[in-house]
Order: structure tokens, then sequence, then C-alpha cells
């Protein structure tokens, strides 16, 4: 199965033989042999349509031709937990996220997540303590589309100095928050994307990960 966000709504390439559409019941159901890409973009664009599941005998190669359509980008952040099991949030563009950015010229994902935490928080002391998801979204940029892939990372700290959000690129708040009022607070006002990612940090917790 693959998955990229437009426009905040989920695009899911996965196989007809296999697929299932349990927990997608208000999504729009396609198949490769009828419908292609520039179909799936005019439907998913619909206001009625809150995602949409496109069927393939083939989802790596229909993947394919879906990202040839775009100039990948890609970035890197994380999940920070501190030791009173909360996590770092951001407010920014009246939504809340999760603290990431851009890779720079020949940067790893790791070091361009451990930078971009820091930058955008003001927080110092960090760790990445292992790979969390891949997440894909697209949007419009200078007349070009583009395809953005983030990489996301666990990270823990121990620093408990006052968080300072980076002005400079529009954070307005970052904030410690426990699971109960991330549930609360964070999942009622944010991106469809970072919502799956602190479900699949909070899945992985419960489960030992």
């Amino acid at each position: 199965m693959y998955k990229a966000f437009i426009n905040d709504k989920p695009l899911i390439i996965d196989d007809i033989y296999g697929a299932t559409a349990s927990g997608k019941n208000d999504f729009l159901i396609l198949s490769d042999s009828e419908f292609n890409f520039d179909d799936v973009l005019a439907k998913i664009g619909e206001d009625k349509i809150s995602g949409v599941l496109y069927l393939s005998a083939n989802p790596l190669q229909a993947w394919h031709k879906f990202t040839d359509r775009y100039v990948l980008m890609e970035a890197a952040g994380g999940v920070v937990k501190n030791k009173h099991d909360e996590i770092l949030v951001i407010y920014r563009k009246n939504c809340w996220d999760l603290p990431k950015g851009k890779l720079d010229y020949d940067e790893s994902p790791e070091a361009a997540a451990m930078r971009e935490v820091k930058e955008e928080c003001g927080i110092r002391d960090i760790e990445i303590v292992g790979e969390l998801t891949k997440t894909f979204h697209t949007y419009s940029e200078k007349n070009k589309l583009i395809l953005k892939k983030t990489h996301w990372y666990r990270m823990t700290s121990a620093d408990e100095g006052e968080l300072i959000p980076q002005a400079e690129e529009n954070i307005e708040k970052a904030k410690w928050m426990n699971k109960k009022k991330v549930q609360e607070k964070v999942f009622s006002n944010t991106y469809n994307s970072i919502r799956d990612v602190i479900r699949k940090y909070f899945d992985d917790q419960e489960m030992g990960s």
C-alpha cells in the first residue's frame, strides 16, 4: 500500500486483489483499469470526497506513475518525547504541527531532523532513538508540482529549558503535551498527515516499539 496527501486528503494506492475498504467507507474507490491520475486529481479536489482508494493489479507501478508527475523534495522531522512522557508540538499558520523542514544540500535525513527540531523549538539536548515513518504530500511552488517526502524519527530529550519557537518560520508556540492533551487539542486542528504520524507514534508506544 502507498499513500500520499493531496490538499490534505489521502490518496491510497493498493492491490486490487487484496485491498479492503474497511475504515474507508467515505473514500471514493477507483481502479486504474478505468481511471488515470488526471481523473484521480480531479475527483479528490471535490468537496464531498474525503479521500481516494485507487486499486491496481500492480500498485508499485501505479505509485511510480503517480510520483513521476512531481518533482521530489525531501524533508525530515521528529516526534520528541521528554522524561514526563510528553511530546513536542508546534503551532504555526493556525494549525498544530510537528517540527520538520527541508534537507539542506548533501545533508542526511537524520541530520536534518535533528537540526530542524533544534532550530524550530530552541531545544538543545535531543537524540534519535529510531525511525518512525515516512509521509508524502503534494503542493505547487513556482509553477512546479512538488511531492514532499518527509522522514520522521522517534526522538528523546532531557532538555528542561524554555522552548523558543522560531518566529522567522512563523512558529508561534512550541509546547510539550501529554497523549491526552494531544488527542484533545492537536488532533482537532492539525493536518491529516501529521495526525497519521502521531497516531503511528502512539501505536508503536503501546506495542513497545
